[in-house]
C-alpha cells in the first residue's frame, strides 16, 4: 500500500507509512525507519527538523499559494523541445552538473537541445529531481513517472517524493508529475506546497 501525504492547514505535513516499515531518508545521518504516521515541518523554524514541533503557530506560518509564473519556456532542438517550469524548479541542479553542453547555470536561453544527442537531453531531464523538465519527442509528450516510493530531506532543501504516493495537492503545475516532485520545507516557496527554489535564493539554513 502506498504512503499517504496530507497538509495540515498552515501547518506540517502529516506523513502516513500505514504501518508498513519506510525510511525517511536523510540528506546527512542515519535514515530515520518510520512505522506510522509523522509531521514534517513546512514553515522552516522548527528546532527539530524535518519533524514539526509547533513552530508554524508562533510564526504565524501560512501556505497561501500566490504563484505567478507556473508557465512552460520552451527550448527546440533537431528532433526534442525541453520544457521547462520555473515554479516548480528545486534548484538541485542535476542537469547543469550532468549536461553542462545543453544545461547552463544561467542565460535567457540556457537550455541549448542542439548542442548534444536527443538520448543524452532525455537521459539528464529524467534526471530531474523535482520534475521541473520535460520533453516532446515525437508529437508525444513525457513526463517522469517513478515506481519506487521514497522520500528524501534534502540539505538547505526540499522533500523530495518519488513514487505513486497517494497525495492530493490543493493545484497542480502544468507538466507536474504526481510521482517526481518536491515539496517545499523552508516555508518560503510562493508555490506552497511545492519547492519553487525559494530556499536558494533566500539561503535558507535547515540548522537554524
Amino acid at each position: 500500500m502506498p504512503i499517504k501525504i496530507k497538509l495540515i492547514p498552515n501547518g506540517p505535513i502529516a506523513l502516513d507509512a500505514e504501518g508498513e516499515d519506510f525510511p525517511l531518508l536523510q540528506a546527512e545521518g542515519q535514515d530515520i525507519p518510520l512505522t506510522e504516521k509523522a509531521f514534517l515541518c513546512r514553515c522552516g523554524v522548527s528546532q527539530n527538523k524535518p519533524f514539526c514541533d509547533g513552530g508554524h503557530a508562533k510564526k504565524g506560518y501560512s501556505d497561501e499559494n500566490s504563484c505567478r509564473n507556473d508557465q512552460l519556456k520552451d527550448f527546440q532542438g533537431p528532433g526534442i523541445t525541453v520544457h521547462f517550469n520555473r515554479s516548480i524548479c528545486s534548484g538541485a541542479a542535476e542537469c547543469v552538473h550532468n549536461l553542462p553542453e545543453v544545461f547552463k547555470s544561467s542565460g535567457e536561453d540556457w537550455i541549448q537541445p542542439g548542442q548534444a544527442s536527443v538520448d543524452e537531453v532525455i537521459a539528464t531531464v529524467r534526471k530531474c529531481p523535482s520534475g521541473a523538465l520535460t520533453f516532446t519527442v515525437g508529437g508525444k509528450t513525457v513526463i517522469k513517472q517513478e515506481n519506487a516510493v521514497s522520500v528524501r530531506v534534502v540539505k538547505n532543501g526540499p522533500y523530495e517524493i518519488k513514487g505513486p504516493v497517494r497525495f492530493e495537492a490543493p493545484k497542480w503545475s502544468t507538466n507536474a508529475s504526481r510521482t517526481n516532485f518536491a515539496l517545499c520545507r523552508c516555508g518560503k516557496s510562493a508555490n506552497a506546497p511545492f519547492c519553487d527554489y525559494s530556499h536558494g535564493e533566500q539561503k535558507w539554513d535547515d540548522s537554524h
